[in-house]
């Protein structure tokens, strides 16, 4: 193996360059080294690069990937050089007290690939075996590098308690918002709404299976949901755009006794008005917050389902991508997704190009 490769590195709030670093080298048992096939951009990474910053610097971003095993520490965890694997990105503590009941995504002392340890964005990354999960035939690797955002869509489905027949809408169209969608689909909602203000993205969920597409800059999607659902609104309402004009829709679009998720990161306060405030109480609503994932191995290990779901092709991400970089692009990579200056879904780095 080489001894140098290229990695996107963060230097400081909107300086990031690809620049050669060492390769890295097994250190513990546990050890695994991984050669990074595919390498989303979460929307969180975008924020991250352009504003807000990293722990410390410099720092190798990016915790969407997957790849193949180069070498590992030891064998003792059946993970074998060639494996085609994808790698859950929080490395939790294992001695918090949510650690102890398995909330690993609510641990004290997490780390994380890309915003804490280095990331994922470079030819090689060390990882990990207990984050590690082999990929089934059929699961790509651009695929692969998606199950992390597809279990962030489980994770706030989950949240909901969903049951045959109920109706959801899901506010904003990103990767994630897109990939909820489908899993409201794939486990048992009747109806789906997608809203969003692109006609790009609307379109693609109607491709993708939703029953009604809304463009709330070019109607009212509250009025929209409302008239048709005979003025009940949803029983389910997962915001995923971090804005508060949608954060505040979902609520008043939820019927009563419905369940409202917040999985959207935001960046702005949100004030709720009286009659918003009066729809919680007097529908009696249930609202929660939905973090990252789990992977704990019970009652389901939400990174391994998705796989299954990728794999029988009941939850479809390779439509979502709509463009491809190299590792130099990293500048125009990033500065295209903070100006908006096109429209993107799932964006990816190809180190190998």
């Amino acid at each position: 193996m080489a001894q140098k490769m290229r990695a996107v590195r963060l230097f400081a709030p909107g300086d990031v360059r690809c620049v050669e670093v060492d390769i890295p080298k097994i250190e513990q048992p546990d050890d695994v080294i991984v050669k990074v096939k595919s390498c989303g951009v979460c929307g969180s990474d975008i924020a991250r690069v352009m504003e807000k910053g990293a722990y410390r610097y410099p720092i190798t971003i990016g915790h969407e990937f997957a790849g193949e095993v180069a070498e590992v520490g030891s064998d003792e965890y059946g993970i074998e050089v060639g494996d085609r694997v994808a790698v859950m990105p929080l490395i939790p503590c294992g001695k918090c007290k949510y650690c102890a009941i398995g909330e690993f995504v609510l641990c004290d002392e997490y780390q994380y690939y890309g915003s804490r340890i280095d990331g994922a964005m470079a030819e090689y990354i060390r990882v990990k075996a207990h984050n590690i999960l082999k990929m089934p035939l059929g699961v790509d690797y651009e695929a692969g590098s998606m199950v992390d955002p597809t279990s962030v869509g489980l994770h706030a489905v989950r949240k909901t308690k969903i049951e045959p027949g109920q109706s959801g809408v899901v506010f904003g169209l990103g990767p994630i918002g897109l990939i909820t969608m489908q899993w409201l689909k794939a486990l048992g909602c009747d109806k789906v709404f997608a809203v969003d203000i692109f006609d790009d993205k609307l379109d693609l969920a109607d491709r993708l299976g939703a029953d009604y597409c809304i463009n709330g800059k070019k109607q009212d999607a509250v009025e929209a949901i409302m008239e048709l659902t005979s003025g009940e609104g949803v029983d389910i309402s997962i915001e995923l755009a971090g804005s508060i004009i949608t954060q505040d829709q979902a609520i008043r679009a939820t019927k009563k006794m419905g369940t409202v998720v917040y999985c959207g990161i935001s960046y702005d306060d949100l004030v709720l008005s009286n009659a918003t405030v009066n729809r919680i109480l007097r529908g009696e609503l249930t609202i929660k917050g939905s973090w990252n994932s789990s992977i704990a191995p019970l009652p389901i290990n939400e990174w391994e389902s998705s796989l299954k779901f990728m794999k029988n092709g009941k939850v479809k991400v390779n439509p979502l991508i709509s463009h491809r970089f190299r590792l130099e692009e990293c500048q125009e990579c990033f500065n295209m997704m903070y100006h908006k200056t096109e429209v993107f879904n799932k964006v990816l780095f190809k180190p190998e190009d």
